[in-house]
């Protein structure tokens, strides 16, 4: 029993026991006959076996015991093949498997775990000499990998000197990129002076060469004024040309954004280098935008608009502040309207030309003074273009377009007739402009595009269209309601209405953004008004400025007036949301200071837009109301117009006798003098963007809200009795803040801003 415990213990032992002390240095090989024994036809089965009765007295003993336990060849093949069926027979298979070959069930049951070790420690050896091999391979992996790790070497062609060249020659390649691209600039710029040289009309003859260099069409000549001519005709059609190229090209003249589309320059350069105007000044940054919409007109219609100066202007009174001359000159065109030009700037006593300036409804941002010539032509069945480009530096001049602070690159509008009497109107701005002239607070709101971009003049327009269409309309619509006394409104009374407010809103315009270009005897300054406690303190800069009537609009009574404006920013607060809370009626009375805290109602209303709700021409009806002199008045109505659109919001109103109010109504004309005051609110350009990422400047205030917020502009204006001085000003001018800075903490506390920025 002692032999067959040891024997277990050795199955148990060998059992994949492969950790420990032990060593499998060489492979091993196994001696069947060397386990089993020899050869040995002669068992005595009557031997006694047991271990417990074994002991060893000599050597000779011990030789006749090993030969006596051999078993001979044909029990060790009974045994295998038993094996071969079944690694761990039963008690009783092995007792009859015994019984067969003459063996006890004992000795073949010792057997079998022998076999079973056996299988064992063969299949042991096997994996530890595969582990081996991969051990060694592993380690030899390992000592090549520190070497290479040593002696860099490039993995593509396996060169060791390579790998060490990637850092220097790829400062090498950096460098000659550098290089490059300046040898570029430089390359561009002499282009440039040359191209400026050649045309620069140094005498007359040279002057002619230009000519014929520009246009070889056209023939020498010794007049100087057909050679101007030409010269400008061939300005306009290079301008032309470039425009309805932007107008036309999507990608990747135009590439697109997640909020929009940007100008690619890299693009635009191959197609237009050096350009109409040469290189870009230095100090100037670009500004490119492109809308599309469709318009209730004809295309001829809007040529003819576009084309004739003072509709123009009226048309985009909110963006044009005026024009000081203008004169046409034809190409010979048997059309009326194809091929004119327009031109601004009194160059000589032969050619007249139009300057004209642009403005913004705020006090902070100045006005853009450009001189341009435009240019319509029809360029193909039932399409217009209508092209602007400046005229400063079209002659070599390159210091004359830098003085102006903008230049007018090819930009206008292509115009396209589609059926049911719409019109498809392309709107492309394309300029230059001196990034220092612009506040730093509104360089993101004109960075964007959203000052004098394409879709402020786009949705102007398409504003301005929908006014006329309601004012040249014989019904008057059901919202105009009657008075209170009974009294309607007549058609002839709508277009007075019309024709009063539009006088209110124009002088708004000129009180808001007109350019500090007075008389000596104005007051113009500049006060920084706080108001409210600490813990809501509110300071704003507010311009304040007295001006006599006659000398800034003609007409006008010789009436000293006082007009307070400021902007300030409210960040992250939509301008939609801004509009709606000033246009609620039922909510008036905590901003407006005419009303005394008092309510108001509505007498009259037209809408001037049948898309956008809110573009209403209103007559309001307050309770009681409180003159400048802060004494109520009974017999007062407000006539207000508000305007929204995706460019801005615009909420103009003024105090009106009741009485020439309702004469007006009924239509009768009534020189009423105005002094309105109101609101304008912009997007502040922390929305959609719309310019070029190659021409942003790192002097961009950066919001880390980056939300799209608002810049309101509140305007207050009252008749003063005499041009005030020394205490009676400072009091007049501090009223008038106090009043803005009120209107600015309700409007901010009912639109939930947490924070307002002085602009």
């Amino acid at each position: 029993m002692e032999n067959e415990g040891h024997l277990n213990d050795n199955e148990q032992g060998l059992d994949l026991t492969t950790g420990g002390d032990m060593a499998w240095e060489y492979p091993v090989e196994y001696d069947m006959d060397a386990l089993l024994g020899a050869e040995d036809h002669h068992v005595d089965s009557n031997e006694r076996t047991d271990d417990e009765d074994y002991c060893p007295e000599s050597e000779t003993t011990r030789r006749q015991s090993k030969r006596s336990k051999r078993f001979t060849v044909q029990q060790v093949q009974e045994l295998e093949a038993t094996f071969q069926v079944c690694t761990h027979p039963e008690p009783e298979v092995r007792q009859e498997l015994g019984a067969k070959i003459g063996l006890q069930e004992r000795q073949v049951k010792f057997w079998f775990q022998n076999r079973r070790s056996l299988m064992k420690l063969k299949a042991c050896g096997n994996e530890i000499r595969d582990l081996q091999q991969e051990n060694a391979k592993l380690h030899t992996d390992n000592i090549e990998l520190k070497q290479l790790m040593l002696e860099p070497t490039c993995l593509k062609c396996l060169d060791p000197i390579r790998a060490n060249q990637a850092a220097s020659e790829r400062q090498l390649l950096l460098n000659e990129n550098a290089r490059l691209k300046d040898e570029l600039l430089r390359a561009k710029a002499d282009l440039d002076s040359i191209l400026r040289a050649e045309h620069r009309p140094q005498s007359m003859s040279s002057e002619h060469q230009a000519s014929a260099y520009m246009d070889p069409a056209v023939p020498f000549t010794n007049n100087c004024r057909t050679s101007q001519k030409a010269k400008l005709l061939w300005l306009a059609e290079r301008a032309l040309k470039e425009l309805v190229m932007l107008a036309k090209k999507d990608e990747p003249m135009w590439q697109p954004t997640i909020d929009g589309e940007v100008l690619s320059h890299q693009h635009y350069d191959l197609h237009t280098f050096p350009g109409l105007l040469g290189l870009c000044p230095r100090g100037f940054i670009v500004e490119a935008t492109r809308e599309s919409d469709m318009i209730k007109c004809d295309a001829v219609d809007l040529v003819g608009l576009l084309t004739d100066v003072a509709q123009w202007s009226e048309m985009f009174s909110n963006i044009v502040s005026y024009v000081r001359s203008s004169n046409v000159i034809s190409s010979g065109s048997s059309s009326l309207l194809d091929g004119l030009i327009q031109l601004g700037l009194i160059d000589s006593a032969e050619y007249l030309q139009m300057d004209v300036e642009f403005w913004v409804q705020s006090p902070r941002l100045p006005t853009r003074d450009v001189r341009f010539l435009r240019y319509s032509k029809m360029v193909d069945s039932r399409k217009w273009a209508v092209v602007d480009v400046s005229v400063d530096g079209s002659n070599g001049d390159e210091q004359e377009g830098s003085n102006t602070g903008y230049r007018l690159l090819p930009s206008g509008c292509l115009l396209e007739d589609m059926n049911g009497g719409f019109c498809k109107v392309t709107w492309v701005v394309h300029g230059e402009y001196l990034e220092a002239a612009v506040p730093i607070d509104f360089r993101n709101f004109v960075h964007s595009g959203k000052a004098y971009g394409a879709c402020r003049w786009l949705r102007s327009l398409q504003r301005q269209c929908e006014y006329m269409a309601v004012l040249g309309s014989g019904h008057v619509p059901s919202s105009i309601c009657s008075s209170s006394s009974g009294a309607s409104i007549s058609a002839r009374g709508r277009l007075c209405v019309f024709g009063l407010a539009q006088r209110m809103t124009a002088s708004f315009y000129a009180a808001v953004s007109g350019p500090v270009t007075m008389a000596a005897t104005n007051i113009v300054d500049q006060l920084c008004v706080s108001s409210g406690t600490e813990a809501e303190r509110l300071d704003a800069t507010v311009r304040m400025v007295t001006w006599n009537c006659a000398e800034v609009m003609p007409g006008e009574p010789a009436i000293m007036v006082m007009s307070a404006t400021t902007t300030v920013r409210l960040p992250g607060t939509p301008p939609q949301r801004v509009f709606e809370y000033i246009c609620n009626l039922q909510r008036r009375g905590e901003w407006d200071n005419f009303l005394n805290g008092g309510t108001v109602k509505e007498v009259g209303c037209v809408a001037t837009s049948s898309r956008i709700h809110g573009n209403t021409v209103s007559v309001l009806h307050p309770t009681v109301v409180a003159d400048e002199r802060h004494e109520t008045n009974s017999n007062m109505l407000i006539l207000q117009q508000s305007s929204t659109d995706a460019s801005g919001s615009l909420v103009v109103y003024s105090l009106v006798q009741e009485n020439l109010m309702r004469r007006i109504m009924a239509g009768a004309e009534n020189a009423v003098f105005l002094l309105p005051s109101g609101f304008a609110i912009l997007p502040d350009g922390h929305g959609k963007a719309h310019c070029s990422s190659e021409s942003s400047s790192s002097s961009v205030p950066n919001d880390h809200n980056n939300g799209a917020g608002a810049l309101l502009t509140v305007a207050f204006q009252e008749m003063l009795t005499s041009s005030p001085s020394g205490n009676l000003a400072a009091k007049t001018f501090d009223d008038a803040g106090q009043r803005l800075c009120n209107a600015i903490k309700k409007i901010k506390d009912a639109v939930g801003v947490n924070d307002v920025t002085p602009a």
